[in-house]
Order: C-alpha cells, then sequence, then structure tokens
C-alpha cells in the first residue's frame, strides 16, 4: 500500500467546532491520530496548514514533514506543499475526518485517468463522498472524473468528519470501540451495521450537510 503521499490539510480557525484538530481521540489529538492512520496504512503523511498555525499544530503532532502555507486558501496551501516537496501525485485528505477509508483512496490515487483530479462518486440521496480528492498535476487533462463509492448502498450516513460537537461524541464512541486509528474502514462500518441507530446522534447535522451538498451540486 505504499507510495502514495498523502497531504493532510488543517486549520487552526474552524468557526462551528473550534481547534477540533486538537480535541482527544482515544490515545492522541485528532490530528495525530489521522497522521498515525495514514503511516499504519501506508501513505506518508504530509501537514498542510496556515503558516500562522505551523507552531500550534507542531505542538500536537510528530507529523515529519510539515508545512505553513496559505492561510486562506486550502487549495493554494496544497499547491506551495506540491512545489517544496516536488510531489505531483498526491492524495488530499481532510485533517478533520479521523475514519477515511484508506482502500477508497488507494482506488481513487490508482484509478488510472489522465486527470488533474479524481473525487469519489456521490450518492445522489446522501451526498456522501469518503475519500477525498487524488491530484496528479501532470495529467494533460483538466477533466474530473467521479469513482464509484463502493459502499453507496448502506442504510446510513457515512460521512465520519469532525464539523460539530455532535459529531465529535460520535467520534469519540466510534473509537473506543473500533479500537483507535488501525481500524479498518469495514469495521467502522460494521459498528453502525450492529448499532443501527448510532449515526442520530447527529443525524441533523448530516441532513443539514446533505442538503447543502445537494444544492451546491444543482446550482453548479
Amino acid at each position: 500500500m505504499g507510495g502514495i503521499a498523502a497531504f493532510i490539510t488543517a486549520s487552526v480557525d474552524s468557526e462551528r467546532l473550534p481547534r477540533k484538530y486538537f480535541l482527544r481521540l482515544g490515545d492522541y489529538s485528532v490530528i495525530e491520530h489521522i497522521v498515525r492512520r495514514a503511516e499504519h496504512f501506508g501513505f506518508t503523511p504530509y501537514l498542510c496548514v496556515p503558516h500562522t498555525d505551523i507552531g500550534e499544530f507542531t505542538a500536537h503532532t510528530q507529523c515529519k514533514n510539515i508545512m505553513g502555507g496559505d492561510p486562506e486558501n486550502r487549495e493554494a496551501r496544497l499547491f506551495e506543499a506540491s512545489l517544496k516537496w516536488d510531489i505531483t501525485h498526491f492524495h488530499n485528505i481532510d485533517g478533520d475526518d479521523p475514519f477515511f477509508d484508506p482502500y477508497a483512496v488507494i482506488e481513487s490515487f490508482n484509478a488510472g485517468y489522465r486527470l488533474s483530479r479524481v473525487f469519489p462518486s456521490y450518492n445522489s440521496e446522501s451526498g456522501t463522498g469518503r475519500v477525498g480528492t487524488t491530484y496528479n498535476l501532470r495529467a494533460q487533462s483538466s477533466e474530473t472524473r467521479r469513482l464509484h463509492d463502493m459502499r453507496e448502498d448502506y442504510p446510513w450516513p457515512q460521512r465520519l468528519t469532525l464539523d460539530y460537537p455532535e459529531d465529535y461524541h460520535l467520534l469519540v464512541a466510534v473509537n473506543r470501540i473500533v479500537g483507535g486509528y488501525m481500524a479498518p474502514r469495514k469495521v467502522i462500518d460494521d459498528v453502525f451495521i450492529r448499532n443501527p441507530d448510532l449515526h442520530k446522534i447527529n443525524w441533523h447535522r448530516n441532513a443539514e450537510w446533505k442538503a447543502r451538498q445537494l444544492n451546491e451540486r444543482r446550482s453548479g
């Protein structure tokens, strides 16, 4: 599974849940949990944060590769990181997605299209996206390609990012059940199969997010 550069984006400034990347998730901060998950599944993590935040993130993670860049534009930070580390093919993982699916990341990274970006697919009803974005800056085409979400038929919201206080309580519970950052995504999904009401902890937040995603795609 090695060979994939995982560019993890995060910032101190998060309005809905302040300083969410530094909250404790089991034995580690959220950001360190994600760094360790990336390493565990064979990826090389690169942390891309605003230059104003680099000191705080350095204090909360042992990630060896940290870059401070554009404080306003996440995509600009990714391109700055690409230049700094001379990496033109990388996968962007959100720093608040502590149970990202490593196999879906690999599928996205190895899709084989000559495209600048490869996205996961979105279920037309749920708006779910579990992968992040692959950038291939050497590709000649600027077309966007959406991959099929292998789990789109699962009967609950699959988005497990940390956006609201309810999300944090849900993720703390899931982390305790599955045993931390090393858990495969299937093990995490199976928790919801066994406990179908678990996602109701943040169901209204997921409803807000799904409605926003659908509106954005319709207007786009």
